[in-house]
């Protein structure tokens, strides 16, 4: 260990200040908070938060459920198959992920409440449902919360299934087909099992996500822990309480993540391994085609076009009877300030900590350490980062100067770094792993230290990594709305927490504008993915 530290002393300094910095401060702040008097017993938890415990465990196996069967089944159908409209709906299911979980329920329920187009339409079509009431279930609700979230999670499942199938798995599909499996049997025999590992690195991925959300589900009523540590928080101002059901969503968040690793790592790497073309499609025709069709189109139709189309229209008519406020350019301009510069620090750090576990030959757990704060709910993350926030503060206080953390800039970049951190450094491995370990070898063999190879050697064969993985932390910086909500300065406004504020106030269609503006980025970045994937 001393020799190592000797020999890569820099750059794994430099990676562990990071490190230190982004992911272990937090950890040490929300251990030390739920250290506090009145929250040293994290399973001391009242009729209300077991309420909130039970129907977050609801709502992550309801999203699971949805995630996992629409995901596997089309990425099956697309990449197996051959049917009207397949190019298209292939693109298309990405699609649903350029919707931010709290923008897609604002406009699921203006869409299909009882007050909606799609309802009205229906009792102009067949009249007034028969015994009263609307005619369809209200989405207010925790079966709404789980159909809303599945849709728009739903390419967490799909991109890495269809990429399975349409690369990695096709020789053991072609063979089976040799073999007499068909259809179904084809499916559940083969499909299901190659593409376990692809189920659950997705599936882990899209729970995290609804783990962390706090905007959709506190509008359509769902008592879940994020929605109640932030009550907790601000309303009531308990922080013992909240840094109870922080550490259950830390127990569950590292629950999610050993969920077989194995599968998750080892298995889909040596899949990965077979490079072969895209697979023979079997062609389907009739009923069977129109049914394939209809299956893939419809989480399509739900997920993207329908809303996308309804936000549009609600934009133009808001844009029509009213002037566009100022205060929207001044959030634009905040929100692209913001992903830039969340975008540039996240890059810069996780490229430092890549090549300072390329360059040591050790140290393999850096990249895993970094993905802790990607993987922990934002309102988590606030909460955890308080301490920390007040320390620094105490520290400055003490110099002399006049700047405060709290209630910051800093403090927001702050929490997006220690956030996406694990984006930045994930892409940077990714891109150096294509580059041969000889190639440092002959580097080094040629006088090339520490420093100059990673200038030299490493930085260029990096760059393509950042550049995707800084469009990645862009784009979910726009979409951010916990952290952004918790510690933006006064007068701080960003596309997301207007439209949040707006929808939240009852007010949705003056923030028509501000969603559709963010649906309009994240969709530019998710057809990005869906070529590249």
């Amino acid at each position: 260990m001393t020799r190592l530290l000797r020999r890569h002393g820099i750059l794994l300094a430099a990676a562990g200040l990071v490190l230190a910095a982004l992911v272990v401060a937090p950890g040490l702040g929300l251990l030390w908070r739920m250290a506090q008097p009145g929250a040293a017993n994290p399973f001391a938890l009242s009729a209300t938060q077991m309420h909130a415990v039970k129907e977050t465990f609801q709502l992550l196996l309801g999203v699971a459920l949805v995630t996992g069967i629409l995901g596997v089944s089309t990425a099956w159908l697309v990449s197996v198959h051959e049917f009207p409209g397949r190019r298209w709906l292939e693109i298309g299911l990405v699609l649903p992920l350029a919707f931010p979980t709290y923008l897609a329920a604002y406009v699921a329920v203006d869409l299909f409440d009882f007050f909606g187009p799609v309802q009205g339409m229906l009792r102009a079509m067949f009249g007034p449902k028969p015994g009263g009431g609307p005619w369809l279930p209200d989405l207010r609700s925790l079966p709404g919360a789980v159909a809303i979230l599945g849709l728009v999670l739903l390419p967490y499942v799909y991109i890495p299934c269809r990429i399975l199938f349409s690369r990695t798995g096709r020789n053991v599909i072609e063979a089976a087909r040799l073999l007499g499996a068909r259809g179904a049997g084809l499916f559940f025999r083969i499909g299901l099992p190659i593409a376990r590992p692809a189920i659950l690195a997705g599936g882990v991925l899209a729970l995290l996500e609804a783990l962390n959300d706090l905007g959709a589900v506190e509008y359509l009523g769902v008592s879940s822990l994020s929605a109640v540590i932030r009550d907790l928080w601000i309303n009531r101002n308990d922080m013992a309480g909240a840094a109870r059901l922080a550490g259950l969503m830390v127990l569950l968040v590292a629950a999610l993540l050993m969920i077989d690793p194995r599968a998750r790592t080892g298995e889909s790497q040596r899949q990965a391994k077979d490079h072969t073309t895209e697979p023979r499609r079997v062609p389907l025709a009739g009923l069977a085609a129109l049914a394939a069709t209809l299956f893939c189109a419809l989480p399509v139709l739900l997920g993207f076009a329908l809303p996308a189309l309804h936000l549009g229209s609600r934009a133009l008519a808001y844009l029509g009877a009213q002037q566009v406020d100022s205060e929207l350019f001044a959030a634009m301009a905040s929100t692209l300030a913001l992903g830039l510069s969340v975008s540039l620090i996240v890059v810069a750090t996780g490229a430092i900590i890549a090549i300072a576990q390329r360059t040591s030959g050790g140290f393999s757990r850096l990249g895993t350490i970094a993905m802790l704060g990607y993987a922990t709910p934002a309102t988590v993350l606030v909460l955890a980062m308080m301490p920390v926030i007040g320390l620094i503060d105490g520290g400055v206080a003490r110099l002399g100067l006049p700047f405060l953390f709290i209630g910051s800039s800093a403090a927001m970049l702050y929490a997006l770094a220690a956030r996406f951190l694990g984006i930045g450094t994930t892409q940077a491995n990714l891109a150096l792993a294509r580059l041969p370990t000889n190639v440092d070898a002959v580097a080094r063999i040629h006088g090339l230290g520490d420093m100059a190879l990673a200038w030299r050697i490493h930085r260029p064969a990096i760059a393509p990594g950042l550049k995707l993985g800084a469009l990645l932390v862009f784009i979910d910086t726009v979409k951010e709305l916990p952290a952004t909500l918790l510690l933006r300065p006064l007068n701080f406004e960003t596309l997301a927490t207007r439209a949040y504020s707006k929808a939240s106030a009852g007010l949705f269609e003056h923030g028509a504008v501000d969603s559709l503006l963010i649906v309009a980025i994240s969709a530019m970045a998710a057809l990005l993915l869906s070529r590249r994937s």
